[in-house]
């Protein structure tokens, strides 16, 4: 709808803060135009920002990551390794195959439940980083 967007178009957040800026960094006030073209020449400022970052995962790091905090606890450890007993000949009680179906189960929804919760924890952080906000300071006009 035209009001949503004309609500999102008009929320812009000006963050400043009583200490001066570091040297050669722009007033970010100053005008857009200045740190566009500095953007473009690919020599952005990397300046603190304030923005809330929860997740624990990004897309390349979801398998490792998981995998690793699952293997952790030790109830999968031991289901792991007994489902691989079923490998060795000797030792086989039934199919090894089917030995790894519950494990393989477990994991998978233990993975997809925290893949949800992530998705949850950014969609949060999304939505506190995009509210409006008001900052009040004291700092004394530069002059340049």
């Amino acid at each position: 709808p035209p009001g949503r967007r004309r609500r999102r178009e008009g929320r812009t957040r000006t963050v400043r803060s009583n200490l001066l800026p570091p040297p050669g960094a722009e007033d970010p006030a100053a005008g857009a135009a200045k740190g566009e073209r500095r953007r473009r020449r690919g020599c952005a400022q990397h300046l603190a920002d304030n923005r809330l970052k929860t997740t624990k995962y990004t897309l390349l790091s979801f398998l490792p990551k998981n995998l690793f905090e699952q293997f952790h606890r030790p109830a999968n450890v031991y289901f792991v390794f007994i489902a691989l007993l079923n490998f060795v000949p000797a030792v086989n009680a039934f199919q090894p195959g089917l030995a790894l179906a519950p494990v393989l189960f477990i994991l998978a929804i233990t993975a997809f439940r925290d893949l949800w919760e992530d998705y949850s924890r950014h969609r949060s952080d999304h939505k506190i980083n995009h509210l409006g906000c008001l900052v009040f300071s004291s700092r004394p006009h530069l002059k340049r």
